[in-house]
Parts: C-alpha cells; structure tokens; sequence
C-alpha cells in the first residue's frame, strides 16, 4: 500500500476515550495510535461515520476532530481526524512535528 501522508506523523499507542458529538453524544474507549500537525488516527470497537466530529481526549488535554477516513482492522476501525481544535497543540509540538521523521 503505498503511503499518501505529506505530514511527519508521531507514534503515540495512548489509551484514551473519543466522544461522537450527536444527540445523544456517545463515549466510547479508544487508542490514540499517531498524530501529526493536521490530526490524528485513532483505534476504536465501534465504526464513526465519515463526516462526524469528534472530540478525543487525554490526559488534561482534548482534540476535536471530523472523521476522514474509517477503516476495518480485524473487530477494530482504524480512524483517520482531520484536527479542528486542540488543546495540546503548541509551538513545541509544532517544532516536534517539524523534525519528526
């Protein structure tokens, strides 16, 4: 599969939680598995349509995100974020992006 990505992109693995804003909004646990400047790819056990925004979060920190991309990986999906907002995003993080390869 050849790789699209323009954007260095960092290996994260974390546990977190994504809520799908709707009415109702609904939690669900996920797996923050890469970031970079533009948005993130999580992991969840539940599909999110194309489309939806989402908000992501860890720690002390949040992302608010539209799915892009929903992929099948065994009973998972892989989600790829187009980043809105993020709470974390900084002029370190932004240097971090940067330089990472």
């Amino acid at each position: 599969m050849k790789n699209l990505r323009t954007e260095n992109r960092i290996i994260a693995g974390e546990n977190s939680r994504v809520t799908i804003l709707g009415h109702p909004d609904v939690t669900v646990p996920c797996q923050v598995r890469d970031f970079s400047k533009s948005g993130l790819c999580i992991t969840v056990e539940q599909p999110i349509s194309s489309g939806r925004i989402v908000k992501v979060e860890w720690d002390d920190h949040f992302l608010v995100g539209r799915a892009q991309q929903v992929s099948a990986t065994g009973t998972n999906f892989r989600v790829g974020l187009e980043l809105l907002y993020c709470s974390k995003w900084n002029e370190t993080m932004t240097s971090m992006l940067a330089t990472a390869g």
